[in-house]
């Protein structure tokens, strides 16, 4: 609409050129792989508080892996859980058939495989004259009650730990029960393996498993709950080297084996070198098991979960922890730390602490958790951001386009304190000479300053001579 200037009034002039904002990506989010009592299974299912993670998985289980690491990632405040749960090889769900008669009227099948559902039991109740009939689903605690049902309401009610499928040829009313009857059949399957936390991709199917569930999803941090063979640190290196920055850009927490001395610790980080593994050490004991000792990588992962990217977890509080698998000299912290160790030890009147930021990297620019998590974020945030200008005509006005809007980005990190500085990004004639106009490749060099953090603080302690100048 063309503007009239008669009347003296405000108007508005729609323009789609200038810079664009900016979507604030988040590398909060958790992927856990690990096996646990009940809940879906090969599904990145999102958990935000101890309460969903029991109600969906259920609790502690001696013998089961991601409850731990979960439990410990959520006492330090980390809200975002992405959970894969992995069961092994012949894994079932229990089920239970209603009759009517001699026929099948309804099978009730447990949610998820495991042998949990055998403890899951039904009862029909109907009177002898009766148009309806009650059923009551019972799991330890929790008791289900569907009163006054017919035929066609069975299909109305979702009952939390189970599936009702009614028979094709089903009519009228199931059969009472003599009281309740327990679910069967269900099974763990056999035991989980390495293979297993890996996953893989069904090639004719395009089904994951394991580790690959998480490949389309967005989670800044993985881990193989209480893993701790060189197979798995191995694959969790690849997995987050190879991810690509549309699926989100990831570090793996590693764990050592427990009871492991400093000396075969820093041994096993010989062969492992990369800016996107952190490796936690020791062992710790959780405030809820009392007696018994986890692998840590839940509690480091929740401690760099809840911070700003550009943030070290260096120096930041572990919760919910007794103790660890052994009390560590400052000579110990030192030597674990050049090895690139991520120790948690007891801080005298500070409780227990994380002692370093390391990655695996043995390339000092990328040896700081932060450094690599801030890049991480200024990368996937500028990527998105630079959406709308693919394909657009590749000549000067883009360019300026492009580069006024990657300032204003970098302007804004600097006033959130994100970074240190920047410098003005360079998209020109220069970086885009003819031979890359014609091969449509558009460059931008964007340059930022990191904030690095102080970890070695200096009080320089000068005895005076004299009072002269003194206070």
């Amino acid at each position: 609409m063309a503007m009239e200037f008669i009347v003296p009034s405000v108007q508005i002039d729609e323009s789609d050129v200038g810079t664009r904002p900016t979507d604030q990506m988040s590398l909060a989010g958790i992927g856990i792989v690990g096996t646990f009592e009940r809940g879906p299974v090969n599904f990145a299912t999102t958990i935000g508080d101890e309460d969903q993670l029991v109600n969906t998985f259920g609790s502690y289980v001696k013998g089961l892996t991601g409850y731990l690491s979960a439990i410990g990632a959520l006492r330090q405040g980390a809200n975002d859980l992405r959970i894969v749960r992995i069961v092994g090889e012949g894994a079932k769900k229990a089920t239970l058939t209603l009759m009517q008669s001699s026929t099948t009227y309804l099978t009730v099948e447990a949610t998820s495989e495991g042998t949990w559902g055998n403890e899951i039991k039904v009862e029909v109740d109907k009177d002898a004259e009766a148009s309806t009939f009650d059923l009551t689903i019972t799991f330890r605690s929790s008791v289900e009650k569907f009163r006054e049902l017919t035929l066609e309401k069975i299909a109305d009610i979702v009952p939390k730990y189970v599936t009702l499928t009614l028979a094709e040829n089903a009519s009228g009313l199931p059969d009472a029960t003599e009281g309740a009857k327990s679910l069967a059949s269900g099974s763990d399957g056999a035991e989980v393996d390495d293979d297993d936390y890996i996953g893989a991709i069904d090639s004719s199917t395009g089904d994951r498993t394991g580790l690959k569930v998480l490949e389309p999803i967005q989670c800044g941090i993985v881990l193989c709950a209480q893993q701790t063979s060189d197979k798995v640190r191995s694959a969790l290196i690849t997995f987050c080297e190879n991810c690509d920055i549309e699926e989100g850009l990831r570090i793996a927490v590693l764990n050592t084996q427990d009871k492991l001395s400093v000396d075969s610790a820093i041994a096993q980080t010989k062969t492992l070198d990369s800016d996107r593994g952190v490796f936690a050490y020791p062992w710790v004991e959780p405030e809820e098991l009392e007696g018994e000792y986890v692998a840590p990588d839940g509690y480091l992962a929740g401690v760099i979960s809840v911070l700003n990217p550009h943030q070290s977890p260096s120096n930041k509080q572990v919760n919910g922890i007794l103790s660890t698998r052994g009390d560590y000299t400052y000579a110990q912290v030192k030597v674990l730390t050049e090895a690139r160790i991520c120790p948690i030890t007891l801080v005298p009147n500070r409780g227990f602490r994380v002692r370093n930021g390391l990655t695996l990297s043995s390339d000092s620019a990328w040896s700081q958790i932060c450094i690599r998590r801030q890049q991480d974020k200024m990368n996937m945030e500028l990527w998105n951001a630079m959406q709308w200008a693919i394909s657009e005509p590749h000549d000067t006005p883009l360019w300026n386009n492009i580069a006024a809007q990657c300032d204003a980005y970098l302007q804004v990190q600097k006033n959130l304190g994100y970074i240190r500085g920047y410098k003005k990004t360079l998209c020109n004639s220069q970086t885009n000479p003819p031979e890359n106009i014609q091969a449509r490749i558009l460059t931008a060099i964007i340059r930022w300053l990191p904030l690095y953090p102080a970890d070695f603080i200096v009080l320089r302690m000068k005895r005076e001579l004299s009072e002269d100048d003194a206070a």
